[in-house]
């Protein structure tokens, strides 16, 4: 008797989704490929297949939502009015957290980023973060703010979306009303 090969579809994706929500069910601390496979239901070797170690899966996990995060934000101001392109970045930073908050905690709750403030200066090499500045900075230009401004404003709306994807990722919080609506209604003051 022949036997069934069994497809699991993209077990990579799979993998890595999987894996996040397990970190964000059970922490980084207990994470293991043991209890990834066994949640999953494929051998240790499928998944060595793709992963040869714990840290291989989590660089990958790191570069998958990152990557997501990256495309989120660019799409959400693509052919759009640059002077609100803070505004339809900072609603799409807070859906995209609120309806993914194992991607959330992942990302936060690890040293994943690298984002520095003083006085003068707001910067980091954290991808996602590098994209909001860029395109905030654009998007003061483009609404005549001073250039003197821009680091207090960008703090000022990096904070406010930041904070509010936090907020929708508390577990004892609840907000009944639209995450898009809060935003542009705190943003637009």
């Amino acid at each position: 008797m022949e036997k069934k090969a069994y497809h699991h579809g993209n077990l990579q994706t799979e993998l890595i989704e999987e894996g996040l929500a397990l970190i964000h069910e059970q922490g980084i601390g207990s994470f293991s490929l043991r209890k990834l496979v066994k949640r999953i239901g494929v051998s240790p070797t499928a998944c060595y297949n793709h992963f040869a170690t714990v840290d291989d899966l989590l660089g990958e996990m790191q570069n998958y939502v990152t990557k997501k995060f990256c495309d989120t934000l660019t799409e959400a101001v693509k052919e759009k009015d640059l002077r609100m392109a803070t505004l339809y970045m900072g609603k799409a930073y807070v859906r995209f957290f609120s309806d993914n908050p194992h991607y959330f905690s992942f990302m936060y709750d690890n040293e994943n980023y690298n984002i520095r403030l003083t006085e003068t200066e707001f910067d980091g090499d954290y991808e996602p973060f590098r994209i909001f500045k860029e395109i905030s900075e654009k998007s003061m230009e483009a609404n005549h703010i001073p250039q003197e401004k821009y680091h207090d404003r960008l703090l000022l709306m990096w904070a406010t979306v930041h904070g509010l994807a936090a907020m929708a990722n508390m577990k004892g919080f609840h907000y009944e009303g639209d995450w898009e609506s809060l935003v542009e209604r705190i943003m637009c003051e």
